[in-house]
C-alpha cells in the first residue's frame, strides 16, 4: 500500500513538473513585426522619394568606423628592427611570377562508365558551332 502510494504521490508530482513547459511566445507578431521592420529599412535604403526622384550614389554618406583592437602585449618587441609591413608593396612584377596548377587524380573507388546508360555522351545535343570540346578537369 505504501508502495503504491509512494508511485501515485510521484506520477502526481511529474504531471505537474511538465504541464506547462511550452512557453506561450506568439511567434507571429513577432515573425510580422520583424517583416513590417525589414520592409521599412528596404524602402529607406532602396526605395524612392516621396515626390519620385531616385537617391544618387554621391549622396549617400559613407562612415568608416575604426575599432581599436587590444592584443594584450606590445607587438613591436617580436619585429625586426625598423620593420616596414608595406616596404616593396610597389615593387612586385606579376609577370615575373609563375601559377602552377595542381592537378589532382580523383578516385572514388568504382567505376562511373558502371553507373551510366549505354552509348552515353554528355556532348551530345549540345549545340556547338565550333568543332572544339571543352571539358573541365576536376
Amino acid at each position: 500500500m505504501l508502495r503504491q502510494l509512494f508511485v501515485f504521490v510521484f506520477a502526481l508530482f511529474a504531471l505537474n513538473a511538465t504541464a506547462n513547459t511550452i512557453p506561450e511566445v506568439d511567434t507571429l507578431d513577432n515573425y510580422i513585426t520583424l517583416e513590417i521592420e525589414k520592409a521599412e529599412l528596404e524602402n529607406e535604403l532602396f526605395g524612392t522619394l516621396a515626390n519620385g526622384e531616385e537617391i544618387s550614389i554621391a549622396s549617400v554618406e559613407v562612415y568608416k568606423l575604426e575599432e581599436e583592437i587590444t592584443i594584450g602585449f606590445d607587438t613591436k618587441a617580436y619585429l625586426p628592427e625598423n620593420f616596414d609591413a608595406r616596404t616593396g608593396m610597389g615593387y612586385i612584377d606579376w609577370n615575373t611570377i609563375e601559377l602552377f596548377e595542381v592537378e589532382e587524380e580523383l578516385d572514388l573507388g568504382f567505376d562511373t562508365k558502371d553507373y551510366l546508360p549505354k552509348n552515353f555522351n554528355p556532348y551530345r545535343g549540345l549545340d556547338c558551332e565550333a568543332s572544339v570540346v571543352i571539358s573541365f578537369n576536376y
